[in-house]
């Protein structure tokens, strides 16, 4: 695995480098990091969506209604390209949504015509998988690759895929530990609440932490911790009330603390690895977002065999989490709600297969 294979061949200074992508959002979540550290670097770094995001949820209503979103979006990417420091963004007006029904010759014309246009040193896109498996994904990632490949000898462009990541990283237990750690009491604002729903949900939906993240519903007078259990769950309370009420060995419960709307708890246990030590019960009834790590994956399995290229954007992953917020009509999130530590280890590698060109079959053991 190489770790930095992007340098300009042809001597062409500044390096150029160009992303084709299916939506405004997909630059930032993909290769955000990467594309502020080359463009930091002095790099030319264009972003290009074949569409405006239309179909995207509106998870913030104050910023866009259906009839705005795309206007919206556009002024998005936009406002994401220069918390990332790129050269240009665009956004052309094909479906959201409906990229796989375009006809593929069609496509592949397309992506040939901004590459000649843009004449980059590499061309960076989604590979079979999508990063998500979205449709329209694929079908970005196949035509642009299907371009480079048709025009490797005229433009020799190095192609590198999207890998989404796989990180064995527990974010409840991280949060866990920052909250254990704090001088005071956390209560969390509104917008944290918000902020943390979003995030926690799109980070362990797309490989960037391992946890099982849900909204569950407890009714009044309901266990939502048992004292003696192995702790496992971390829960965020976000309406309802509980009590934590410790049991004595002569059976006596007393209460010895509450915990209302925007607090969590059970975060000693998962922070400490310890058995609960108090039962957690609802005074009515409760809605929490539940933390629930998965089994710790094997690190070997993590890094994929096909890939190539590895960044380390560690340096930048302020830049990347301020673009993602820029996209505020998918993630309403404030940029400073989580400490740095956690999204350091969440975000600060971005990963790439190189597709062109092709590794060589070598005749010796010491070749390059």
């Amino acid at each position: 695995m190489t770790h930095d294979t992007t340098e300009n061949a042809s001597g062409r200074q500044p390096t150029r480098i160009l992303g084709i992508f299916a939506h405004p959002d997909d630059e930032t979540l993909c290769a955000g990091g990467t594309f502020a550290k080359y463009a930091s670097g002095g790099a030319e770094v264009r972003v290009i969506s074949l569409t405006k995001g239309g179909a995207g949820q509106i998870r913030d209503a104050s910023a866009a209604t259906r009839a705005t979103l795309r206007a919206v979006r556009e002024k998005e990417l936009d406002a994401a390209g220069h918390e990332l420091g790129l050269t240009e963004t665009r956004c052309l007006d094909y479906p959201d949504g409906g990229l796989s029904d375009i006809d593929n010759h069609h496509l592949v014309e397309l992506a040939s015509e901004l590459i000649r246009e843009n004449d980059p040193d590499v061309v960076i896109t989604f590979g079979p998988d999508g990063f998500s498996g979205h449709p329209d994904h694929v079908t970005v990632g196949a035509a642009v690759t299907a371009a480079c490949d048709k025009m490797r000898s005229a433009t020799p462009a190095r192609l590198f895929h999207c890998f989404p990541p796989r990180s064995d990283m527990p974010l409840g237990n991280r949060l866990a530990e920052w909250i254990v750690e704090l001088a005071t009491r956390f209560k969390g604002t509104e917008e944290f609440v918000r902020a943390l729903w979003v995030f926690s949900r799109e980070a362990t939906g797309l490989g960037y932490a391992r946890d099982f993240v849900n909204v569950e519903w407890f009714p009044s007078g309901s266990y939502l911790i048992e004292q003696g259990e192995a702790a496992t769950t971390m829960y965020f309370v976000l309406s309802g009330h509980v009590e934590v009420r410790r049991e004595d060995q002569d059976g006596r419960v007393r209460v010895v603390d509450r915990a209302a709307p925007g607090e969590f708890v059970g975060e000693d246990g998962i922070a400490t690895g310890q058995p609960r030590n108090a039962h957690v019960v609802a005074v009515d009834d409760v809605t929490s977002l539940t933390f629930r790590a998965s089994e710790p994956g094997e690190q070997g399995k993590l890094l994929d065999p096909r890939l190539t290229t590895c960044i380390d954007v560690s340096e930048f992953v302020g830049h990347k989490i301020r673009a993602v917020a820029a996209h505020r009509s998918q993630y309403p999130i404030d940029p400073r709600t989580f400490p740095d530590r956690v999204l350091r280890e969440m975000f600060g590698v971005e990963y790439f297969i190189r597709v062109l060109p092709e590794r060589e079959l070598h005749t010796s053991l010491f070749d390059a």
